[in-house]
């Protein structure tokens, strides 16, 4: 089940991909018009995205629960690596998750380091305490056989495998609520009407163009400016 926030987003997401659909046809269109000798005259026609009202129903469906050091790390890799991770190797699947099951003692001394420290909120230093075992992971992931390496870029492995050891650190430290939330319709119509939720959203298209002028150098701009 989805977060709300990363539910709300796609959606967001959808409706930029819309648009940029209908410029790729304007631009097509705007091919067409150039080669007719009575349609260059007509101005191309182009929809803009006014405002676009949505009420979108969901319910809570509770928090998530509490991950284990080795539980989280090995879903985010299987994620992120896809078809790059051959999980049917079953030796170097095991290698895997005993490097990391090692590797959750440091992360226990860390967050229990953290804990009594007793700061509201992770700090920066804090945060870097977890730089070396990502780093570590990484590498013993390269080391794999049954990983491809094929589409998978290392750096974006790690950065994606350090944003959710901080997301779930935050989650212990700093008790972030972090619920998933229902929104297929046949699960909400099985449920009471007084445990759904209407999101009302109001989104407005502002636009950008590129913009290009000589500096006082002579030099050539370019730069991105509201429509």
């Amino acid at each position: 089940m989805p977060k709300l926030n990363e539910y709300l987003g796609g959606i967001v997401s959808e409706i930029t991909a819309a648009r940029k659909m209908t410029d790729l046809q304007t631009v097509q269109i705007a091919k067409e018009y150039a080669q007719d000798d009575l349609l260059k005259h007509f101005s191309v026609p182009r929809m803009k995205v006014g405002t676009v009202d949505l009420t979108i129903p969901f319910a809570m469906a509770g928090s998530s629960p509490i991950l284990s050091f080795r539980d989280f790390t090995y879903d985010e890799i299987i994620k992120v690596a896809k078809t790059d991770y051959n999980s049917s190797d079953t030796k170097n699947d095991q290698n895997l998750k005993n490097f990391l099951a090692n590797q959750e003692l440091s992360y226990n001394d860390y967050v229990t380091k953290i804990k009594a420290e007793n700061k509201p909120v992770l700090t920066d230093e804090q945060i870097k305490y977890f730089e070396p075992i990502t780093k570590y992971t990484i590498e013993y992931c390269r080391s794999l056989p049954n990983f491809a390496w094929k589409v998978t870029d290392p750096q974006l492995l790690s950065q994606s495998l350090f944003n959710r050891i901080i997301s779930e650190v935050k989650r212990v430290i700093e008790k972030t609520d972090d619920r998933e939330i229902i929104v297929e319709a046949s699960k909400l119509m099985q449920l009471d009407s007084k445990c759904l939720i209407f999101a009302k959203m109001n989104v407005t298209e502002a636009g950008m163009e590129w913009s290009r002028y000589e500096d006082i150098n002579g030099n050539i701009v370019e730069t991105l400016i509201p429509e």
